[in-house]
C-alpha cells in the first residue's frame, strides 16, 4: 500500500504554505447559512443541508473554506498582526450533472490580514503555491465575486479551467465579521490541478 495521491498533494500544499509563512488551521466541515452565505454577501446555491442537524450552528456542509478562515480571523482579533492562515481540506458540492449526488473536493484557501493587505500580496502567494506545485502555465484574469472588492478580484485558470479565486475581501464582509484590518484571500480547487 501507499499514500493516496490526494493526501500526498495535501501534504505538499501544507509544506509550501507553511514555507510561505502561513499558519495552518482546521475547521469543521459543517457550518450554517448565516456564516457561509449571508455574512460573506453570497446567495445560497446548491446547498447541502443536513436532514437532522444537532445544532443550528451546524446545519449545512461547507462549499468553500474561506468563510471559516475569515471567522478564524474574527475569533483571533486579539492576536498580533500580520495574521496569515490557511486550510487544506474537503468541501462538498452537488454535482449538477447528477442532481442527487454530492461530491467532496479538496481545496486550499488562505487569508492574509494586516493594515496593508492587498491584491498584489495575495496574488504573489497564490502564484508561489502554483509554481511550487510544478505548474508551468496558469492565467489570472479579472473576475467578479460578491465577497471581494470589484476591480481587485481575479479568477485563476489552468488550461482554460477555472480553478480558483483571489482578491481583497469586501469591506462589508469585514464589517460583518467585525474585522478592522484589511484581508486578502485566495481559494483554489486542488482537484483541478491534481
Amino acid at each position: 500500500g501507499q499514500e493516496h495521491p490526494a493526501y500526498r498533494l495535501a501534504n505538499l500544499v501544507r509544506k509550501i504554505m507553511t514555507g510561505l509563512g502561513f499558519t495552518e488551521v482546521t475547521n469543521f466541515t459543517l457550518t450554517n447559512e448565516r456564516w457561509h452565505y449571508k455574512m460573506m454577501r453570497r446567495k445560497p446555491k446548491n446547498v447541502v443541508k443536513l436532514a437532522n442537524p444537532v445544532s443550528a450552528e451546524y446545519s449545512i456542509a461547507r462549499q468553500e473554506l474561506l468563510p471559516g478562515l475569515i471567522k478564524n480571523l474574527m475569533d483571533n482579533k486579539h492576536e498580533s498582526f500580520p495574521q496569515r492562515l490557511f486550510e487544506v481540506s474537503d468541501v462538498t458540492h452537488i454535482n449538477t450533472k447528477l442532481e442527487t449526488r454530492c461530491e467532496r473536493l479538496l481545496h486550499v484557501a488562505a487569508v492574509s490580514s494586516h493594515a496593508t493587505a492587498n491584491f498584489t500580496e495575495i496574488k504573489s502567494y497564490a502564484e508561489a503555491l502554483l509554481a511550487n506545485l510544478g505548474l508551468k502555465r496558469w492565467k489570472v484574469k479579472a473576475a467578479k465575486h460578491s465577497s471581494f472588492l470589484e476591480g481587485r478580484t481575479a479568477a485563476v485558470y489552468v488550461k482554460s479551467r477555472r480553478i480558483g479565486l483571489l482578491g481583497e475581501v469586501h469591506p462589508e464582509v469585514l464589517n460583518n465579521f467585525e474585522l478592522e484590518n484589511q484581508v486578502s484571500a485566495f481559494e483554489i480547487n486542488l482537484e483541478e490541478i491534481a
